[in-house]
C-alpha cells in the first residue's frame, strides 16, 4: 500500500512539473512571436549597448584613469554588460503590465495552466532577448578594442550575467503584475535601477567615489556581479594592484559565489512573490 501511494505521489509530482514546463514553453513561444512583431524593441536591444559602449569608450574614457595600467575598454565592457541586462530586463515588467491592462492575464487565469507559466514564459523569452543584447555588446566591444584575457572566463561571465538578468526579470515581473499600466513600470523601477547601476563599479573604480558612498557601491549586488564578471574575464592577467583597486582584493571564486548568492536570493524571493501576486490577482 505504501509503495503504491508513493508511486502515485511521485507520478503526480512529475506530471505537475511536466505540465508547468510545457505551459512555460508555450508562453515563451507566444512572447517570442510577439516580440518579432515589435521591431522597435529589437532595435532598442541592438542599438542601446552600441550607443553606451561608444559613449563611454570615446567620450568619457579619456578622462578616466587610475586603473593601474588596465585598458579602460576591458574595464568597461563588463559594466556595460550588466547595465544592458538590467535595462533589457524591464521588458518583462512592461509586457506583463500590458497583458494585465488588456485583460489577457485574466483570460489565462480561467485556463487550466500552471500559475508560474505566465511570468515564467515571459522571463524565458526575455532571457533570450538579453542574450542577443550581450552578443551585440561583445561584437561592439571587440570592434573598439576589447580583448578578454580568458575566453572560457568570458563564456562563464556571460552565463552569470544571463542568470542575474533572469533573477532581475522576476523583480520586474512582480512590478508588472502590481501596477495598472506599462508606463507605471518605469516610474516604479527607475528610482531603484538607476542608482544601483551608476553607483556601482560599472564605469569607474569604487575607490574614486566619496567615502560615504563607497560602502554601498562595493557591496550592492550590481557591483558584486560586475566584479565577478570582470574577474572571470581578466583571469590571471590581473596584477595584485589591479585586483586590489578594481576588485577589492577579492579572488574570482569568492566574487562568483557572492554573485550567485545575490542572484539566487533575488530570484527565489521575487519568484515566490510573483507566484503569490498572480494567485491573488482579482478578475
Amino acid at each position: 500500500m505504501t509503495t503504491t501511494s508513493t508511486g502515485i505521489s511521485s507520478a503526480g509530482t512529475n506530471g505537475r512539473l511536466g505540465w508547468a514546463i510545457r505551459d512555460t514553453a508555450a508562453m515563451a513561444g507566444r512572447n517570442l512571436r510577439r516580440l518579432m512583431r515589435q521591431p522597435e524593441q529589437i532595435m532598442f536591444n541592438l542599438v542601446s549597448p552600441i550607443m553606451f559602449t561608444l559613449l563611454f569608450r570615446y567620450v568619457f574614457g579619456g578622462a578616466i584613469g587610475g586603473l593601474q595600467g588596465l585598458n579602460y575598454v576591458n574595464f568597461l565592457i563588463p559594466g556595460i554588460a550588466v547595465q544592458t541586462v538590467l535595462f533589457s530586463a524591464g521588458v518583462t515588467g512592461f509586457a506583463l503590465a500590458d497583458d494585465l491592462q488588456k485583460g489577457f492575464i485574466n483570460r489565462l487565469r480561467s485556463l487550466p495552466m500552471a500559475r508560474s507559466a505566465v511570468f515564467g514564459g515571459r522571463v524565458a523569452a526575455d532571457t533570450l532577448n538579453n542574450a542577443l543584447g550581450l552578443i551585440i555588446l561583445l561584437a561592439t566591444g571587440f570592434a573598439v578594442g576589447f580583448r578578454p584575457a580568458n575566453v572560457p572566463g568570458l563564456v562563464l561571465a556571460g552565463l552569470l550575467l544571463l542568470l542575474f538578468a533572469l533573477a532581475v526579470s522576476l523583480g520586474y515581473a512582480l512590478v508588472g503584475l502590481s501596477v495598472r499600466s506599462p508606463e507605471a513600470v518605469n516610474a516604479a523601477t527607475f528610482p531603484i535601477i538607476f542608482p544601483l547601476t551608476f553607483a556601482s563599479s560599472a564605469f569607474v573604480p569604487v575607490e574614486t567615489m566619496p567615502s560615504w558612498l563607497q560602502g554601498f557601491a562595493t557591496h550592492q549586488p550590481v557591483s558584486v556581479v560586475i566584479n565577478a564578471a570582470r574577474s572571470l574575464i581578466l583571469g590571471d592577467t590581473a596584477t595584485p594592484e589591479q585586483r586590489d583597486l578594481l576588485l577589492g582584493g577579492s579572488g574570482t571564486a569568492s566574487l562568483v559565489l557572492q554573485s550567485l548568492a545575490w542572484t539566487i536570493g533575488i530570484g527565489v524571493v521575487f519568484g515566490l512573490l510573483c507566484t503569490r501576486r498572480y494567485r491573488n490577482l482579482t478578475a
